[in-house]
């Protein structure tokens, strides 16, 4: 295992939050070709339909990204601490919804998400940006290996993981009814 300078940590977690990951996050959504016998040869960069803007100051351990896919706007925080992840997704809620009410409906979910390796966890929130708007916010834990940002099966792994559990997310809220659209002005 190579010992990394703090310098090169930093720099290797703000690649994989402002590169890799927005990358990845653009394929939450994709067109599928056609049924056929034979592979479409269309590549996933080809069919990927999100759009993804992203917020993120350099040298911090975190990065904010609005994920627009399946008509929704979905935002999502992710932190990178070296060896620990915390994925963050908020829903914008009103009386009388809240984390109580809002769980439930993504327990298979959050099952498939506990296989992946992640922990789950729900609590009332505000949006950032306007405190008066409620959110509930969904926080998923991993711990990842010591040398996750010097092994790159390790990082394609976690970020296909994040890219399939925001995916599954966003589908499970659209088979719900639950919006997931901040407000304009966000």
């Amino acid at each position: 295992m190579t010992r990394l300078t703090i310098d090169e940590a930093q720099q290797r977690v703000r690649l994989f939050l402002t590169q890799d990951m927005v990358e990845a996050l653009r394929a939450v959504d994709y067109e599928s070709p056609p049924l056929a016998d034979t592979p479409s040869g269309q590549t996933l960069a080809e069919a990927r339909k999100a759009d993804v803007r992203f917020s993120h100051v350099e040298g911090s351990p975190d990065c904010i990204y609005r994920v627009d896919a399946f008509d929704e706007s979905l935002l999502m925080r992710l932190q990178l601490n070296v060896r620990r992840f915390v994925a963050i997704y908020q829903v914008p809620v009103a009386d009388p919804i809240g984390s109580t009410t809002i769980a439930p409906h993504f327990e298979r979910w959050a099952i498939g998400a506990g296989h992946a390796g992640w922990m789950i966890g729900w609590r009332d929130g505000t949006d950032p940006w306007q405190t008066d708007r409620r959110t509930v916010e969904t926080y998923c834990y991993a711990m990842l290996p010591e040398d996750f940002l010097d092994n790159p099966l390790e990082q394609l792994y976690w970020r296909t993981d994040l890219v399939q559990m925001t995916r599954a997310f966003m589908l499970e809220a659209r088979r719900m009814g639950i919006r997931l659209t901040m407000p304009e002005g966000v």
